[in-house]
């Protein structure tokens, strides 16, 4: 099928996640463009019920930190190898961008799309971020609490880690993807 693809739309169509990245990440006005750009998401009822946290320079060095320790608390026998393995996740880019589901307890707006809302902002960062010339990637942990990283990211018990968006520049070009085909996960409802 031929299908007519706006050039606005090449954005999307050539995003990819890049796990290669160093510095420069970027620069305070660009940051400012990728956390605007997170506020654009799907918000039914206007909540904004995420809160986002950037971690870069020393910093990182308290994120390794609280992601071992909360590591450590879900698999109490961890080797000191996966710790590292765990603790070098904050080092792999010059900025992370934590997402943190803050959903408003008591809301007309059900938990689960509060949640679907938060996740939209990883996304909304990695566009701007790519159409901002830098590289990035979502990353995330199996465990979304824990000792270390409720002090860190400072997380109420209604809240949780989402994962994070490593944010800087690519060290080479990622491998293109191949088109996909939306017949092969899209079904049409018939009348």
């Amino acid at each position: 099928m031929t299908t007519v693809e706006p050039p606005e739309l090449g954005l999307l169509f050539d995003r990819r996640s890049v796990a290669s990245l160093s510095e420069p990440a970027p620069s305070p006005e660009q940051l400012h463009v990728l956390l605007r750009a997170a506020a654009t998401v799907p918000d039914h009822g206007n909540l904004r019920p995420w809160r986002l946290v950037v971690i870069q320079g020393g910093a990182r060095e308290r994120f390794a930190d609280a992601l071992a320790e909360s590591a450590a608390g879900l698999m109490p026998d961890l080797s000191p190898e996966a710790r590292d393995r765990v603790r070098a996740k904050a080092f792999v880019a010059p900025m992370q961008i934590a997402i943190v589901s803050s959903p408003l307890v008591g809301a007309k707006i059900e938990e689960w799309e509060q949640v679907a809302s938060a996740s939209c902002t990883g996304f909304a960062i990695v566009l701007a971020a790519h159409a901002l010339g830098f590289g990035a990637m979502w990353k995330s942990v199996p465990f979304t609490r824990g000792l270390g990283l409720t002090n860190v990211l400072r997380l109420a018990d209604h809240e949780q880690l989402l994962g994070w968006v490593n944010v800087g520049t690519a060290s080479g070009a990622p491998a293109p993807r191949p088109a996909a085909d939306p017949a092969a996960y899209t079904t049409h409802l018939s009348s």
